[in-house]
């Protein structure tokens, strides 16, 4: 089209939104949602102390645009079956309804996205292989000290960094962000990380100043959670806390980069490229007549 259009010279620029991890799902592998371990770990912090549980219940989005989706599948397949066939069509029909009743398929399609006990005490977030974990009792973002001065609180924080799901916990601490795995703890002020126990807890998610300056915006911002859950990573694969093959909401692997193709003469290659708004600058302001 380009070679075609004699008048005008075009440029084609190429732009990818992130690239991929390969993942694992953590309810395949631990046989529970997050939610739910976060409901049982409350649970049995409850029965050793006597007192009450911050309990969970599961809450899904039945008018959501994916809802019926599975059970529509099902339907589709009875509607191409032949006539000829009613017992097929009827059975495939049943099955439907099973899983309308059920949902059977669907947790597949549309994953818990959030657990929320009825009182808004705890509440835990997903996409992909990030969750936020909000202790919605206190409206206030809450701050590691807060969180370990509060016992029930401080057993959940304990429980989940101690979990084979989970690689790293991510929290405020006054002016910087607090980061701590299994292996070490480190403080993110300024976009500056220092290591303050054991081994840089970053260190297999990547801790390039690019990641360092993500992870910190991430934490601090007054929405997120008051405890940041990063899944667990090996270097290949990475946990993901909905069911997917690929994940692409954290840090960790190939789901940070993306990538831009361009004519050379725009000089791509030698741009400062750090958040999207640099792409804007890097581009189009090739073009802007003086």
């Amino acid at each position: 089209m380009i070679a075609q259009s004699a008048r005008r010279q075009y440029d084609l620029v190429i732009l990818s939104d992130h690239g991929m991890t390969p993942s694992s799902s953590y309810r395949v592998r631990f046989g529970e949602s997050l939610g739910r371990t976060v409901e049982r770990i409350l649970e049995g912090d409850a029965a050793r102390t006597g007192e009450r549980p911050l309990r969970s219940s599961a809450s899904f989005t039945e008018t959501s645009e994916y809802a019926d989706i599975s059970a529509q599948i099902v339907e589709a397949v009875a509607q191409i079956t032949p006539e000829s066939q009613p017992r097929s069509r009827r059975a495939l029909r049943k099955f439907r309804d099973w899983v309308r009743r059920k949902y059977g398929l669907r947790e597949l399609i549309l994953p818990e996205k959030y657990r929320v006990e009825e009182d808004h005490e705890v509440v835990v977030t997903y996409s992909s292989c990030l969750a936020l974990l909000y202790f919605a009792d206190d409206a206030s973002p809450l701050t590691l000290h807060q969180i370990s001065h509060d016992q029930r609180r401080s057993t959940l924080y304990d429980e989940l960094l101690r979990h084979a799901g989970v690689g790293l916990l991510g929290t405020r601490e006054g002016p910087s962000v607090h980061l701590e795995s299994k292996s070490g703890r480190a403080r993110i002020t300024d976009g500056v990380l220092e290591v303050i126990d054991g081994q840089n807890p970053l260190e297999p998610y990547g801790a390039s100043v690019n990641v360092v300056r993500a992870v910190e915006h991430l934490v601090q911002q007054p929405n997120a959670g008051d405890i940041i859950i990063f899944g667990a990573y090996d270097g290949y694969e990475i946990v993901s806390f909905d069911d997917q093959i690929g994940a692409h909401g954290a840090a960790g692997g190939q789901q940070v980069f993306p990538f831009v193709i361009g004519p050379s003469h725009l000089d791509l290659e030698t741009a400062r490229l750090n958040d999207a708004r640099d792409i804007h600058s890097a581009i189009m302001s090739r073009y802007v007549v003086e």
